[in-house]
């Protein structure tokens, strides 16, 4: 079957004949029948590319993925990120973060699997096999944002994220659903602060390094020069020890601009640093 002819055929239809292959060939045939019914997309003919078969064989793809130690561990590290996205998109964000080493258990973390019904160890769907054929086909990463809905009706809009490891194989992807169904107040919910959070913390976005350094710098003198009774030196001090705590002086280039600013030498605020580094 050649790309002239899968052109006319639903892409659904392609990512399944290509599923069945594997499945056949890895002996699990059969393991959508389980995957909860939520969870099964219905992606139509615009959410996946078609792909030349002639050229990948889907088989030949599994087989080449081997994950090695390094491989598991750059995919455990995401784990946090699972976890950090759906925190801050709130309950109706559902992250899954897939293995490629089995895709009938591919799902090795979620984050809001209330969502479609998913669990750790659930297989790849038939998009996620589409990701990992057009990695090797025209070396996407990225497969969206686009819209899928479910067979019960509910409407995502996602994004697909390929992992690579540092010779640039897939091994993994990172995909997220939003779910469009949920009430608006669930995501006004999820996104106004509350009346616990009125204490908000300010944070600085500074777009050069002697801005973070000017920043950080003027508010420990504003807070250390409303300290009445205390020297020049003394201040000095404890605004070198200061910034060395918030760890302003791992920056490069930032003792000299704080030299610079304090109208101090650098050797001053080196002699300091070591003073306070003494045990």
């Amino acid at each position: 079957m050649g790309k002239e002819i899968l052109s006319y055929l639903p892409a659904k239809t392609v990512c399944l004949q290509i599923l069945s292959t594997i499945m056949r060939a890895s002996g699990k045939i059969g393991f959508l029948s389980g995957y909860p019914p939520a969870a099964r997309y219905d992606y139509g003919r615009e959410a996946v590319r078609t792909i030349d078969v002639q050229k990948i064989n889907p088989h030949d793809v599994l087989k080449s993925i081997k994950l090695s130690a390094r491989d598991k561990e750059i995919l455990q590290s995401i784990v946090p990120v699972v976890h950090g996205i759906a925190e801050l998109f709130g309950r109706n964000c559902e992250v899954i973060l897939h293995s490629f080493e089995d895709p009938g258990h591919s799902v090795m973390e979620i984050a809001n699997a209330h969502i479609t019904g998913r669990k750790v160890g659930s297989p790849i769907t038939d998009l996620g096999l589409s990701v990992l054929v057009q990695s090797f086909t025209n070396n996407t990463d990225i497969v969206g944002s686009y819209y899928t809905r479910t067979e019960t009706g509910k409407l995502f809009r996602s994004i697909t994220i390929l992992v690579r490891n540092g010779k640039k194989n897939p091994i993994g992807m990172l995909c997220i659903n939003i779910d469009l169904n949920a009430p608006l107040i669930d995501f006004i919910n999820d996104f106004v602060p509350g009346s616990e959070e009125k204490n908000q913390t300010v944070e600085n976005y500074p777009t050069e390094i002697n801005d973070l350094v000017h920043t950080a710098l003027e508010a420990c003198i504003t807070r250390i020069n409303l300290m009445k009774g205390i020297s020049s030196a003394e201040k000095n001090k404890m605004t070198i020890a200061e910034l060395m705590e918030k760890g302003v002086f791992e920056i490069k280039g930032a003792i000299e601009i704080v030299a610079g600013e304090m109208g101090i030498s650098k050797y001053t605020i080196y002699h300091h640093i070591r003073e306070l580094k003494k045990p």
